[in-house]
């Protein structure tokens, strides 16, 4: 399926490659990998790696990306099958190569880095031992110089206050530090081939942000060649130096990154950057059946609020406030997003909402019933009307139930009878493009879009008023993405549903939402429409969270000083006290460039700067003088 078009960086046709290898790291040539008797997974792939160099590899989940890094590694299962005509690592022929070498050669020539840092790190191993355990055997250093490398390596990577890191557990440090971790952890035999199989998926913005700036510095200073597999488009336009793009099995174009991504030379590349969203080119004019972004001349009802809503949890003996004194009101019919760094309560607040927790203070109201303490078939009633889709559908799905009674479960809690629920089931699969007899298979036959569809199938077979989407689209490519995003919107439409989108992608938020909540340490910082919060945001935590965004367009590179893009500012001059400093009244005072003595001592109120839009900041990013609402005098 190779188009004749496509071409490597030096310019020869795909399938070829390079007849110097001096420099060649990875040397791949006519790879082709069966799995039994099974079509092969992989046919004919070519490709190279040079020291200092990454290399982006895309395409859709099954595409055989993974596939080809797992081979590197000299990983695959038994039944596979490898042939090639050529397969070097670092000179070294991994089909011939005994068992022996391959075990030297992974951690000291070839590493990697897996997309779930929670699950390559051993969790009942301090974190510090973890990477000390691959210093002594590949470096064969020990004692007090180990633990010297360790640290330098914590250092390296970018995590902070590496002395106590070391001692702690994976599960005591954030998404973001547990993939430093495993950056570390990889880079600690010194490895001249690094990969890196989405390692920044399930992160935010701003988090992503420094991962990838981690590579490149690692790409830089340390000469290491990098084989980066992602299927975010922004990534590998800001990282890679070449990319290859795959799809079922073959590489169908290759080139330097200005080539393929500004000038694709087949259709399913360019099927591929179309599918991906841009915050920059997103024009919520120019795209029919999403939120306008504008807000209606008169305003729907309000069919859910929060009011005041707090959730602390009590963690060694302290108090943890996890949503704080949160007011939000979900109109009808809009998709309302809610955007914020891991950690900012997002997804607390969405259990609250859900009823699937309970606030420690405040109240949730449900077309202005408060149901936050509601029993009995009243509490029932009101919990029919709101659902959730969670962001890992595959732990959402009983693995031993079929897909059907899954689907069906809601209806049998309503009392509905068995044979109008099961032809219900067979409705509601058609409906989000399922074959019908998908209810007598298990959730592990099928993909993990596919699995978001069932999951999406059973929130609304209860006819919902309300659908709470936690990350619905965070794991899924670029192509799968999309269809679940017009998916979600066509149901909406056809059910008159509300959503309430919550995502760490920006993009994806900008383009599927009418208004937007940004929070921040459990608060919400700022409020507006789509429109408005994107192009002029207000809060200069909206500001940083909208620069990390990267953008998939090759030439704005930030790490090429000509076109570099603003980052997150430096923090402000001013020095609170040390009281101050202990617990500032505003949790982003810390890192804003315009905070003063105000924002450490004064909490600020979430107050209207304009028409459409809130935010709680002292010192807006326009200057504007803030319109004190007429709940808040009253308040006052």
């Amino acid at each position: 399926m190779t188009d004749n078009s496509s071409r490597t960086a030096e310019g020869q046709p795909l399938g070829t490659a390079a007849t110097d290898t001096t420099d060649t790291l990875l040397d791949v040539r006519g790879l082709t990998i069966t799995y039994g008797d099974a079509a092969p997974s992989v046919t004919g792939v070519s490709l190279t790696v040079s020291p200092g160099e990454i290399l982006g590899l895309i395409g859709e989940s099954g595409s055989g990306k993974s596939t080809i890094a797992m081979a590197a590694l000299g990983l695959l299962p038994r039944n596979a099958t490898t042939t090639a005509e050529r397969f070097d690592v670092c000179g070294v022929n991994v089909l011939s190569a005994p068992l022996q070498h391959l075990t030297k050669l992974r951690g000291r020539k070839i590493a990697m880095v897996f997309q779930d840092a929670m699950g390559a790190l051993d969790p009942c191993m301090r974190v510090g031992a973890q990477v000390g355990e691959v210093v002594k055997r590949h470096q064969q250093l020990s004692g007090q110089r180990c633990r010297e490398e360790v640290l330098n390596l914590m250092r390296q990577v970018g995590l902070p206050e590496p002395e106590r890191r070391a001692r702690q557990y994976p599960h005591q440090l954030s998404g973001g530090l547990r993939q430093r971790a495993a950056i570390a952890m990889a880079l600690a035999g010194k490895p001249d081939v690094l990969l890196a199989d989405e390692p920044t998926t399930a992160l935010d913005v701003t988090v992503q942000a420094g991962i990838l700036q981690l590579f490149r510095s690692i790409r830089d200073d340390l000469g290491v060649g990098i084989v980066l597999i992602s299927h975010d488009m922004g990534v590998i336009a800001q990282t890679a130096d070449r990319v290859a793009v795959m799809l079922n099995g073959e590489i169908v174009e290759q080139g330097s990154v200005n080539e393929v991504l500004l000038s694709p030379q087949t259709e399913y590349t360019r099927k591929l950057l179309h599918a991906a969203p841009d915050l920059e080119a997103v024009s919520i004019e120019d795209a029919p059946g999403i939120g306008t972004g504008a807000e209606p001349a008169e305003p729907a009802d309000v069919v859910l609020e929060a009011a005041h809503a707090t959730r602390r949890f009590r963690s060694k003996g302290q108090h943890v406030t996890a949503v704080d004194d949160v007011s939000l009101e979900v109109h009808r019919g809009e998709v309302l997003g809610i955007v914020g760094e891991s950690g900012s309560g997002k997804s607390t607040l969405a259990k609250l909402l859900v009823r699937l927790d309970r606030p420690s203070a405040g109240h949730l109201r449900m077309e202005g019933v408060g149901y936050e303490k509601l029993k009995g078939s009243l509490g029932r009633k009101i919990r029919g009307k709101i659902q959730m889709v969670f962001q890992h559908p595959g732990g959402s799905l009983n693995p031993r139930m079929k897909v059907g009674r899954s689907i069906r479960e809601p209806l049998a809690v309503e009392g509905v009878d068995r044979r109008a629920a099961e032809a219900r089931v067979r409705e509601l699969l058609q409906e989000v493009g399922l074959p019908e007899d998908s209810g007598e298979r298990l959730p592990h036959e099928f993909s993990g879009g596919q699995k978001q569809r069932i999951a999406i199938a059973r929130a609304v077979s209860s006819s919902p008023e309300v659908v709470i989407l936690d990350e619905p689209t965070s794991a899924l490519d670029v192509s799968v993405q999309a269809q679940v995003l017009d998916l979600l919107d066509r149901v909406r439409r056809q059910r008159d549903l509300t959503y309430v989108f919550i995502s760490h992608n920006l993009s994806v938020v900008r383009l599927i939402s009418d208004r937007v909540a940004v929070m921040y340490s459990g608060r919400v910082v700022e409020v507006g429409t789509s429109q408005d919060v994107f192009a002029n945001a207000q809060h200069w935590y909206t500001k940083a969270l909208i620069a990390a965004v990267p953008s998939t367009d090759p030439r704005r590179r930030d790490d090429d000083p000509v076109t570099e893009q603003p980052r997150e500012p430096e923090p402000s001059d001013y020095e609170p006290s040390a009281e101050e400093r202990a617990e500032p009244a505003c949790a982003f005072a810390p890192r804003c460039p315009m905070a003063k003595q105000r924002c450490w001592s004064e909490v600020p109120q979430l107050i209207e700067l304009r028409p459409t839009q809130l935010a709680a900041c002292h010192f807006p990013t326009s200057g504007a003088e803030p319109v004190v609402l007429e709940r808040e005098k009253e308040l006052a």
